[in-house]
């Protein structure tokens, strides 16, 4: 469960997925409410790519990671490599997160009003 919590490619995926067959549905049933309760489900998946650390890791080891000082080694031990791999990973979810949260957001404030516009111009 932790790897699929914490794969930023899965989060995002799932949030888009989402979001189209909410839409389709929304359109099919004449509907707002599906597509806009999407923006809920994107806002989720936001929150969780911005959490990604805490969840790779476990919250006891993220603690003891924010705590400890590491002077670090002149060459870098399979471990630092992982971990600098590891943290490239946390920024890209992170930066996942800002995107999905912001249409998330959008799409739940506004995702029902857009569409009866659209409907109503048809």
């Amino acid at each position: 469960m932790r790897y699929l919590l914490s794969n930023i490619y899965i989060i995002p995926a799932c949030s888009t997925a989402i979001t189209v067959l909410s839409f389709a549905i929304s359109v099919c049933l004449k509907d707002v409410e599906w597509f806009q309760s999407s923006g809920a489900v994107v806002t989720v998946g936001g929150v969780i790519l911005a959490a990604r650390k805490i969840i790779r890791l476990g919250y006891e080891e993220f603690m003891k990671g924010e705590k400890t000082i590491d002077g670090g080694n002149f060459v870098p031990t399979p471990e630092e490599i992982e971990q600098s791999k590891q943290f490239e990973l946390d920024i890209k979810a992170y930066r996942w997160s800002i995107r999905l949260l912001i249409a998330g957001t959008l799409i739940w404030a506004y995702g029902g009003i857009v569409l009866r516009l659209l409907w109503s111009k048809v």
